[in-house]
């Protein structure tokens, strides 16, 4: 029963022609996933570099599956290592763009008790409330240089490795 539940979704999504199209939806699934996986290592107290691995850790098994198989149509684990480096990559890319944003002054206005007042009734640490914003202003531009570094590097079209033999 669960795994008819499971199937309605991904053969719905399999009908769509354009891969870019199955990955924006397979994408916002990733993403969620991805981001409550960060926010909650924020939450319990991660270091946000250590907070950002954890999520991306647990998150590359998880787009694996979904990215290779509803996407590309690839069921392999063989191309997992390739798939690691990708989001290596991208990891670094996120790092870096938080640090940065943290450091300019949009960031600081954003978190700011001025514009966020209700964070300070909350009891919430700002901080961390900033990390989680930082986190969901860079999610769509890393979502498409993810995309594409899938689709060049880890999941390679099957006319292009024809024509390359």
């Amino acid at each position: 029963m669960i795994k008819k539940i499971i199937k309605l979704p991904i053969n719905l999504l399999l009908k769509i022609k354009n891969r870019f199209i199955r990955f924006l939806f397979v994408g916002v699934i990733n993403t969620i996933v991805g981001y409550i996986l960060f926010v909650l290592c924020i939450w319990i107290g991660l270091y946000r570099p250590v907070a950002l691995l954890v999520s991306y850790i647990l998150g590359i098994l998880f787009n694996y599956k979904t990215t290779g198989y509803i996407v590309f149509e690839n069921k392999s684990n063989r191309l997992l290592l390739q798939f690691f480096v990708v989001y290596g990559i991208t990891y670094v890319i996120n790092a870096l763009e938080l640090h940065y944003l943290a450091k300019t002054s949009i960031y600081s206005t954003i978190i700011s008790y001025d514009y966020l007042d209700i964070i300070g009734k909350l009891s919430i640490d700002v901080k961390k409330a900033g990390d989680a914003i930082g986190q969901a202003i860079v999610v769509f531009p890393n979502a498409v240089i993810t995309f594409l570094l899938n689709k060049t590097f880890v999941f390679k079209d099957k006319k292009k490795k024809e024509e390359k033999q």
